[in-house]
């Protein structure tokens, strides 16, 4: 498989301080038909580069819906690997129905059981590593850009949250443009703390997507023939602002897969057309404690209180306000 000899791919494979040894040792065993390697017996370095490369490619590894990279080939990678294996025609036992099984939130995890257990094939392996590098070569990758996909797949590996200067200086130029693009749009400017602030509630400054399965199967049991990989981004969070898949309209994408794959500055645009649904609130420059409860309310919906959600946003609103006077 010289494929995996780009350096690309060893990039998306593996932390830039990372070896590269133990996962292509397991490679070499899956290429040779070596039957004892199985998702309990790879090593932990082999699947974490899977979840890497699975997460590269868009698709959740964990039960909960996280974009995890812990080594462990459990119930989330395995239904990433289903969920690729589908939408590749890879896998001729795996239904749209089993993919979109019955379930709450409450119980979307527990369920995940009705999604048969995979392989990890030759095949499906092969046809990750063609994907990704025609994702990049097309740039239809996340934020339409192979260096910043990194930049917050590494993050994401390293539990990385940027502090609040940081997310100012790498982010400041491209809020400052949103919301202009907004006035030009709406007729009125969204206060910069307001935007810098959900950001850093919501994603610490690295995009860390998020699959909610409850969604997908109401979705499919709502528009069965509508293609399965959209209704998949409708039903996953991402970008800077962390906006819900199913929201593109409003916040004007052509479909929740482009949300994904737009660059950084179209996702911070995103976030202000988000925001400016509650104009009362993002134009205040001196928020009152019910302003933060409003829009706490609005972006994490009704049991933001349970976990201090308006408090966290007003002490960002109120660094970020002394980094920008």
């Amino acid at each position: 498989m010289n494929i995996t000899n780009d350096p690309r791919i060893e990039r998306i494979l593996t932390l830039p301080e990372g070896s590269t040894a133990e996962w292509k040792s397991d490679l070499r065993r899956l290429e040779s038909g070596d039957a004892t390697l199985t998702r309990k017996s790879a090593g932990e370095a082999s699947i974490k580069a899977v979840q890497r490369l699975l997460i590269f490619l868009g698709y959740s590894t964990s039960s909960t819906g996280a974009f995890a990279i812990d080594g462990d080939f459990g119930r989330g990678t395995n239904r990433a690997v289903a969920q690729f294996q589908f939408e590749n025609s890879l896998n001729s036992n795996l239904r749209r129905s089993m993919l979109c099984y019955d379930c709450t939130w409450q119980t979307a995890s527990k369920n995940i059981v009705a999604i048969p257990d995979t392989r990890l094939t030759v095949a499906t392996l092969e046809k990750m590593l063609q994907t990704a590098l025609r994702m990049i070569e097309t740039r239809n990758l996340m934020c339409g850009d192979f260096e910043e996909a990194l930049f917050h797949l590494n993050g994401l590996h390293r539990s990385q949250f940027l502090p609040c200067k940081e997310i100012l200086n790498r982010y400041g130029t491209l809020v400052d443009a949103a919301i202009q693009g907004v006035r030009s749009e709406q007729g009125f400017a969204i206060v910069p703390e307001w935007m810098l602030a959900i950001i850093k509630q919501e994603t610490g400054g690295v995009v860390r997507p998020r699959f909610e399965q409850h969604y997908l199967s109401r979705f499919n049991q709502q528009e069965p023939r509508t293609d399965f990989v959209e209704l998949r981004y409708r039903s996953m969070s991402f970008g800077l602002g962390q906006i819900m898949g199913e929201n593109y309209r409003r916040v004007g994408a052509a479909s929740a897969h482009a949300m994904f794959t737009s660059p950084l500055a179209d996702q911070v645009l995103f976030v202000a057309r988000f925001l400016a649904q509650r104009r009362e609130v993002v134009i205040k420059r001196n928020p009152s404690e019910a302003d933060f409860h409003t829009l706490a309310r609005f972006y994490n919906g009704p049991g933001y209180a349970s976990h201090f959600y308006h408090e966290s946003l007003a002490t960002w609103f109120k660094e970020f306000r002394l980094l920008l006077s």
